[in-house]
Order: structure tokens, then C-alpha cells, then sequence
């Protein structure tokens, strides 16, 4: 009785998995082989097609400084071409360095900067930085100079890249 049920229960799995085969074979989608071969055949053809084209083109690239007339090198020229840019260049570096020195920061603003170092300070023994000190500092950073606010950004941005800090503030952290 059981090895006919062992029997029955092969023959079913034997066919069931033959008879899901050929479903499968047959619900199978179209072989597309032939539309992909003739889109491919044009992409070809367009490919060839550019290739023509651009064989015509000359290999040799110009260039784009235009020489004096003449065929050869000139060397008076180049001397006199390589000065004039030089001469510019220098110009320009010497314009850039008589430029006065930025003005002395204010007392306040350097009363500003210390109390934000101040704050940096205590937010690192404290390892945290608290809606508190993000207020705080936006406050002091007002009367800043740019290179102070800098100064002191980059500092706070070295504090908290440091680790071991929990930021305790939703939205910017100053």
C-alpha cells in the first residue's frame, strides 16, 4: 500500500513538472533575434556613415596662436610676444600687492571672537553642542569680520568633524 502511494505520488510529481515544461515552452514570448539584428544593421550603417565623414576631416590639429607671417618662427617676435604677456602678468601681481591691508577689527568684534572661541571651548569639556550654543554663536557671528567668521566656522567645523561630540540641535548647528 505504500510503495503504490510512493508509486503514485513520483509518477504525479514526474508529470506535473513535464506538464509545467511544456507550458512554460510554450507561453514562451516570440524570438526577437530578427528585430535586433536590423536595428542593429542601421545602427552600422550610421556608424559608417559618420565614419566617412569624419575621414575626409584633416588629422593634423592647428594651432590656435596665430605665428607672423612668413612660414618660420620668428624668435624677435616670440621674445617680444612672451615680455608682453610677462609684463602683464607682473602688472597685474603689482596692482594686487599695493592694495591696502584689510582694516583693523573692531573691539567689539574682537570681543565677539573670543567669547565664540569661549563657546567652542565649553561645548568641548561639556562634549556636547546645544540649541543654547548654536543661538549663541549665530548671535556673536553677527558682528563678525569675514575672516573672523571664518576663523571661527572652521574652528567649529574642526569640533564637531573631531568626534565625540553629540550635536543636540535640529537645523543648522550654528
Amino acid at each position: 500500500m505504500q510503495t503504490r502511494m510512493k508509486l503514485l505520488l513520483l509518477v504525479t510529481l514526474g508529470l506535473g513538472g513535464g506538464l509545467g515544461f511544456l507550458v512554460g515552452r510554450g507561453s514562451a514570448p516570440p524570438d526577437t533575434h530578427d528585430e535586433l539584428r536590423t536595428l542593429l544593421e542601421r545602427q552600422g550603417a550610421q556608424l559608417s556613415a559618420l565614419e566617412a565623414r569624419l575621414g575626409s576631416a584633416p588629422q593634423q590639429m592647428k594651432c590656435a596662436v596665430a605665428a607672423p607671417a612668413g612660414g618660420g618662427l620668428d624668435a624677435a617676435w616670440l621674445r617680444a610676444e612672451l615680455s608682453r604677456i610677462l609684463d602683464e602678468e607682473l602688472g597685474a601681481r603689482h596692482v594686487e600687492a599695493k592694495r591696502e591691508p584689510p582694516p583693523e577689527p573692531s573691539p567689539e568684534s574682537m570681543a565677539s571672537l573670543q567669547e565664540g572661541h569661549r563657546l567652542i571651548d565649553e561645548a568641548s569639556r561639556a562634549r556636547r553642542w546645544r540649541q543654547e550654543d548654536a543661538r549663541e554663536l549665530r548671535r556673536m557671528m553677527s558682528g563678525l569680520s569675514g575672516a573672523q567668521r571664518e576663523e571661527l566656522m572652521r574652528r567649529f567645523a574642526v569640533f564637531v568633524n573631531a568626534g565625540g561630540v553629540d550635536v543636540q540641535v535640529r537645523g543648522p548647528p550654528f
